[in-house]
């Protein structure tokens, strides 16, 4: 029995401790309180009430008690500069009226400021009016009628407890004197005998409604004004000492409304309009619900309530209010200013609702403990990257503050163009948000129009920051403002292409793609650079844009539904999204936890970009790509780096040095590449990716330059204009072993791609570089170009791929893609058997038969039957490489083939020289001041054909080489060769 007994009384304490768990988590407190905060003081322009009216004034004290919180836990005083702000442009005066409760309420906000800054102008005005009040006591009826003003000047209307009281006690706490708690406690009670109803426990809002029915014949108490009572009490508890003989009174009156209030919230956590007949307004109300949460919290804070009965009713009241939370921080469902019960909406909003709900959140805050709800993130781990962050968010760049470096780069070049730019660009205005072009992707399937809209509403931004930035006379910064309010209130920030549902165009959805996180990390980048030059208006007008915009969508996703495509994707989109995102994040977000958390979802998530690179640092994807998607993860690997102090570094993997060397290896000669699969003809290396790589792996020591780039992706290049541009590696010995076998001069081999650059050797006669493929048809960005090639003379790409489209048409990516030559391997240097072109997917393939490398010749062979699985009975195709760096250098492609039945045989050279026909086995090539001749051997007569490609890029010429008649065998060599000049 006495067994028994220990077992219940165990387990009794096991629920008694499970019950007693904390339901509320700092950081998703914090958060929630600062998206509220920052929507209000961003819309604050636009309340149509004074900035001293109580409307207001109860924002204000909500704000000044999350300012705290903020300051505290976050280093952030912008909520505390605002209101600073707001009190000096008043000159911490109280409205006009000066017996009206409502127009001294906002002397509680000031003097709470007084109490953390002690400046007497704070104190003084609010002091000067009480003291006047209380000299020359009001004997105005409580009979409220406006038509008699007297009626107003005592508190005589309910929701006057909140406006009025709490100052008399504020002023007691801070100078002793008892003359404030007298006339204070005279007063409330007047109010209390007169409309307080001891049967029901409730306040009537005034004495018009004492005896008045709702709709179910139950007595008219408004949920606000009750609520309005509920919060002055608790600013009243807060100021009275523990012995002081009033405060039995308040006490046992905030205790006796609280058992009765409980029992009146609904089943959705919220209070009514109307506390005794719900039916009649059944929609949400916020601003009563958010009073009533402040109570019932602060009450089991001090443990004047139980904790038992009350906390599931706080829990319900803050999850109801946290529902009435948009995206970026609006309070919905406040009902509008009046004296009793209304239907309200949820797009209703009034400050006062935001005031209640920052009250509540700071009683919330109280009762929270430390950790995170993360399902997806490890909050143990975002925790540990929060210790490695600054105290306050930081850019990648230096402020305008420092004008030793703007004025260098406003004498460059490009600071003078872009000055000049700038200053056009002011003149014109800010391109306008045009629907017609961001709806005429889904009726035509052409990009441009839109995108090219997006573009120039962005890059007309990033010109003026800049401009201002190295000027640093305000010229650009009225513009700027206007700009950057018109960006956050314009709903899409994705580029049509990526949002051909409408949802970011609706508003009711937002995906963040590529544009949404480069253009946003610029966004947010140039905020960090105007630094306090931006409102605080516009600056938490941003932070309510990005939320909604960005970061609250990624939460979500990673959290709650699934991971968006590009988190888990093995192409740029990965680093490119992610260096966007995190980026944003650093610069703008004061939380330490809630950046953490962004640093930890690119920590955890950047690798699937890498994996979209071979293991011996081949970009699938083309050099353009890589540019793009590598300089991205340069990006985000720099952010990390300077946000962490290096101790996340994503480099100090073998594999990235071979990444890192791949800008390098992948040049042919005098930095022409080959342009495979989606890379634009013409496209090198980026060069700052290049020394970016060199300095942090250690192979580059001199001066760093800092210049502007181009403004088409900002973002990516934005490390280029600052000093300390790359944080540098902790080399490891097998990184350094790995440095050493990227070293050959003539080769770069890519195994996993079948890739070769063979390049002559260095002062010698041959001016001939080429490179070859054996790969498949399942890359990403993919074209089918089984043993593809390039060759190059001189600068000149002769002959060979000539890459993918300057700009995307709209299906390029759909399964009706391969009708484009360009794509498909018609419009590449491959054969074509008996009229069919290249098989799609991966089972197409080259497969290398063998491979010599030598110093003078290197020689690949290739089986491409895989690739023309839809030939009947081919038997035999290979494709053989034949380099000779000697002399003046050769390049022979030869094909052979078997087949079971006779079939037409023809191969191809795709080129953008001008070419012609020499003689029946000879073509001629010239480009730029090279020349070449290509000479044909073959199992039979050749006929030569030619066809135009142009898909969205330069035309190119696609020369058919064909075998006359059918044949069961045969073959077609290519020797190309310079001509000598």
């Amino acid at each position: 029995m006495n067994q028994r007994k220990l077992l219940i009384l165990w387990m009794l304490f096991l629920a008694l401790g499970v019950q007693a768990q904390c339901i509320f988590v700092k950081s998703d407190v914090r958060q929630s309180m600062r998206r509220v905060a920052d929507w209000q003081i961003a819309h604050s322009r636009e309340v149509v009430h004074g900035q001293l009216n109580w409307v207001n004034a109860t924002f204000y004290l909500g704000l000044s008690r999350w300012a705290a919180i903020a300051e505290t836990e976050n280093g952030d005083g912008m909520y505390y500069e605002w209101l600073r702000k707001l009190g000096a442009r008043n000159y911490w005066q109280v409205d006009q009226r000066m017996y009206h409760a409502d127009d001294v309420c906002v002397a509680q906000m000031y003097l709470d400021l007084y109490r953390k800054y002690g400046r007497q102008e704070m104190l003084i005005p609010s002091q000067a009016r009480i003291d006047w009040v209380i000299s020359h006591p009001s004997k105005g009826s409580f009979a409220l009628d406006y038509g008699d003003a007297s009626t107003l000047e005592r508190w005589t209307w309910c929701d006057a407890l909140f406006m009025a009281p709490p100052v008399y006690a504020r002023l007691y706490s801070i100078t002793g004197d008892k003359k404030y708690l007298r006339f204070m406690d005279r007063e409330y009670r007047a109010t209390y005998d007169h409309l307080f109803d001891r049967e029901e426990h409730l306040f009537y809002r005034d004495h018009r409604y004492i005896g008045q029915k709702e709709a179910n014949g139950r007595k008219v108490f408004w949920g606000r004004g009750n609520g309005w009572v509920i919060g002055g009490l608790v600013e009243i508890l807060r100021e009275l000492p523990r012995g002081h003989k009033s405060r039995p009174f308040y006490e046992n009156l905030f205790v006796e409304m609280c058992e009765r209030l409980v029992g009146l919230q609904r089943a959705d956590g919220f209070w009514s309009a109307s506390l005794l007949d719900p039916e009649s307004y059944p929609s949400p109300e916020t601003s009563g619900t958010g009073f009533y949460v402040y109570g019932l919290a602060y009450g089991v804070n001090e443990g004047l309530l139980s904790r038992e009965r009350f906390l599931p009713a706080v829990e319900k009241g803050w999850k109801a209010l946290l529902s009435a939370v948009e995206e970026d921080g609006r309070l919905g469902y406040v009902q509008p200013v009046g004296a009793d019960p209304r239907k309200v909406a949820r797009q209703m909003t009034e400050p006062y609702g935001p005031g209640a709900f920052l009250l509540a959140g700071t009683e919330i805050y109280r009762m929270a403990a430390g950790g995170g709800t993360e399902k997806n993130i490890s909050s143990e781990r975002v925790r540990e990257i929060a210790a490695m962050l600054p105290d306050k968010p930081q850019g990648l760049g230096l402020t305008y503050k420092n004008r030793e470096h703007w004025n260098q780069l406003l004498q460059t070049p490009e600071g003078q163009n872009i000055l000049k730019l700038a200053s056009e660009s002011l003149e014109k205005g800010m391109p306008p948000f045009v629907d017609s072009l961001y709806l005429h992707l889904n009726k035509t399937e052409i990009r441009l129009p839109g995108e090219n809209m997006m573009n120039a509403r962005y890059q007309y931004l990033w010109r003026l920051v800049l401009a201002e930035c190295m000027e640093n006379k305000k010229r650009f910064l009225p513009a700027i403002i206007k700009g950057m309010e018109e960006l956050c209130r314009q709903k899409p920030w994705s580029i049509p292409a990526h949002d051909r549902d409408l949802r970011n165009y609706n508003g009711t959805d937002y995906y963040v793609d590529l544009v949404v996180a480069t253009a946003g990390n610029t966004f947010a980048q140039c905020v960090r650079l105007l630094d306090d030059r931006l409102p605080i208006e516009t600056r938490a007008l941003v932070n309510c844009a990005f939320r909604e915009k960005v970061f609250r969508p990624i939460r979500r996703c990673l959290e709650e539904t699934k991971p968006f495509y590009w988190f888990t994707v093995k192409n740029n989109w990965n680093s490119v999204c992610l260096a966007g995102v995190t980026g944003a994040a650093l610069a703008l977000l004061p939380d330490k936890e809630e950046r953490a958390y962004f640093v930890a979802a690119a920590e955890k998530y950047q690798s699937y970009g890498m994996e979209g690179y071979a293991d011996d640092g081949y970009c699938r994807e083309g050099v353009g790509y890589y540019n793009y998607g590598f300089g991205a993860f340069i990006t985000l690997r720099e952010e990390v780096c300077r946000a962490t102090q290096g101790q996340i570094d994503f480099f100090r993997l073998p594999k990235f040095v071979r990444l890192a060397r791949y800008g390098e290896k992948i040049q042919i000669q005098n930095r022409v590449c080959p342009a495979y699969s989606d890379c634009r003809i013409g496209i090198s290396p980026d060069t700052f990716v290049t020394d970016y790589c060199n300095r942090a792996l250690g192979l580059e020591t001199g001066e760093e330059t800092c210049s502007i780039p181009p403004m088409d992706n900002l973002s990516l290049h934005f490390i280029s204009m600052f000093p300390h541009q790359a944080w540098p590696v902790e080399m490891t010995p097998e990184m350094n072993r790995v440095l050493e076998e990227e070293s050959d001069p003539l080769h770069a081999c890519y195994e996993m791609a079948g890739i070769v650059i063979a390049r002559p050797v260095v002062g010698s006669s041959c001016r001939l570089g080429v490179s070859f493929k054996a790969g498949h048809n399942d890359d990403s960005h993919n074209h089918n170009d089984v043993g593809s090639f390039v060759v190059v003379q001189g600068d000149q790409t002769m002959a060979g791929d000539m890459g993918g489209p300057f700009s995307y048409p709209g299906d390029f990516f759909s399964d009706n893609a391969y009708r484009y030559p360009i794509k498909n391997s018609y419009g590449h240097p491959v054969p074509v058997v008996d009229g069919k072109w290249q098989d799609t997917g991966r089972k197409a393939e080259g497969k290398v038969l063998e491979r010599r490398l030598s110093d003078s010749t290197d020689v690949c062979r290739l089986d491409l039957k895989s690739a023309y699985s839809s030939v009947e009975g081919l038997g035999r195709l290979e494709r053989t490489f034949a380099y000779d760096r000697r002399e003046g250098g050769s390049f022979v492609v030869e094909d052979v083939f078997e087949c079971e039945k006779p079939v037409s045989f023809e191969t191809a050279l795709t080129t953008r020289a001008q070419w012609k026909v020499v003689s029946g086995n000879c073509l001629e090539l010239s480009s730029g001041n090279e020349k070449m001749q290509v000479w044909i051997e073959s199992s039979a007569p050749v006929s030569f054909t030619s066809d135009t490609v142009e898909v969205n890029s330069p035309a190119y010429s696609r020369i058919g080489i064909v075998l006359k008649g059918k044949s069961g065998k045969g073959y077609i060599r290519m020797k190309m060769m310079p001509v000598k000049k």
